[in-house]
């Protein structure tokens, strides 16, 4: 079977990730895949490289962001019409509403005869996206992001909060698949705590949190404050593209020296710079977008058998509770206290590694929703 899924999201951002080990499980079933997404770099060109058993076109970013969010490239969305209209697929999937998802599949499904599916993993109208609480362009983007759930054979969704939604639009129980974030716990994996930081000129003996961009992080810097409080020598990795914000909150806090910066980092080293975690933590708020995601980061803890605290929102919140890989907490002196407690306990936050890894790899691995994905593509 030949596949084509498009992907709104640049290389290597995002629900890119999602995209891709979806296709590397179709074509671990022996398909023909195909993934278009956006380069990162290039403005007016194409370019073609292979991923994963995975064929991935990514298309010129030129325009990528004249529409609100990302994915509405003229050149990108020209591209992909261009391949629907020259070659025959038997299965499109579609990774999100953005124009250059959408509008090459409303240009070309009347005249084709691929079946659709739809992957749903955020809440954006009304959520994700704000428009500056303009209502009217509220009720233009709700439109388009759940007009293609309509035409879709199946929709596919990342959490029971849109999986309701999905249900709520009227579409028929067996139309609508839940299928979880996953991990490669092959690529995100424990390595030596030692090593690591000497490698990344971390000091070797201080407690230290990691946390990854998301959000806003001036949170992080206010949990490490208050985590400070009870454990002073603690310190705060925050990894991935830099905030000035939290620059601007640890000096505001007197906590310069003790917050560490990384910028985005390679895909080589992100599980080195996790590997330096003592305790990793994400803090999310109780809101239609958080609600209905499930970050793809807090599985990279899990999978790098780190002590993991997280906010219980969301799908999320069970999760943590009924595997114990370290705690959920709402308020920052409620973060403070549980990673505070992990910090003062090795054996404990040890166990909690354990189990994180544990999980990480009998439920979260994408070999263990592989065949639940690869289901997508019968008829």
């Amino acid at each position: 079977m030949r596949i084509l899924m498009l992907n709104a999201n640049r290389s290597g951002v995002g629900t890119y990730v999602r995209a891709l080990n979806f296709g590397w499980a179709f074509a671990s079933a022996g398909h023909e895949v195909t993934l278009c997404t956006v380069s990162a770099r290039e403005k007016w060109r194409m370019t073609r490289r292979q991923a994963r058993g995975v064929a991935i076109l990514e298309m010129p970013n030129w325009g990528d962001r004249l529409w609100p969010g990302w994915g509405s490239g003229p050149l990108d969305i020209a591209h992909r019409l261009r391949l629907l209209q020259r070659q025959r697929f038997d299965l499109v999937y579609g990774f999100e509403y953005q124009p250059n998802v959408a509008w090459p599949i409303y240009l070309t499904r009347p005249f084709q005869s691929y079946r659709l599916l739809s992957d749903w993993c955020d809440w954006f109208a009304g959520g994700a996206n704000r428009f500056r609480d303009i209502r009217l362009a509220h009720r233009f983007d709700q439109f388009f992001e759940e007009r293609i759930r309509y035409l879709a054979d199946r929709v596919t969704v990342i959490s029971s909060v849109l999986e309701a939604r999905a249900l709520g639009l009227g579409l028929p129980r067996e139309r609508v698949v839940l299928i979880e974030e996953g991990v490669d716990t092959d690529y995100i994996r424990p390595l030596p705590q030692a090593e690591m930081r000497a490698r990344f000129g971390l000091p070797p003996d201080v407690p230290l949190l990691v946390s990854i961009t998301g959000g806003d992080m001036r949170r992080a810097v206010e949990i490490l404050a208050e985590t400070r409080r009870q454990v002073p020598e603690a310190r705060l990795l925050v990894i991935g593209f830099k905030q000035p914000a939290v620059a601007q909150t640890a000096a505001r806090l007197g906590l310069s020296a003790a917050v560490y910066e990384t910028g985005r980092v390679s895909d080589d080293d992100l599980p080195r710079y996790l590997a330096c975690a003592d305790v990793c933590f994400f803090h999310l708020e109780d809101t239609l977008v958080d609600r209905a995601r499930w970050p793809h980061k807090v599985n990279d803890f899990l999978a790098a058998g780190r002590a993991t605290v997280v906010s219980p929102v969301g799908d999320i919140g069970p999760f943590f509770r009924r595997h114990a890989v370290g705690g959920v907490a709402v308020t920052n002196a409620d973060f403070a206290d549980t990673i505070a407690a992990l910090l003062r306990d090795p054996d404990r936050r040890e166990a909690c590694a354990r189990r994180a890894r544990q999980v990480a790899v009998e439920q979260l691995d994408w070999r263990v929703l592989r065949e639940k994905i690869v289901r997508l593509a019968a008829p």
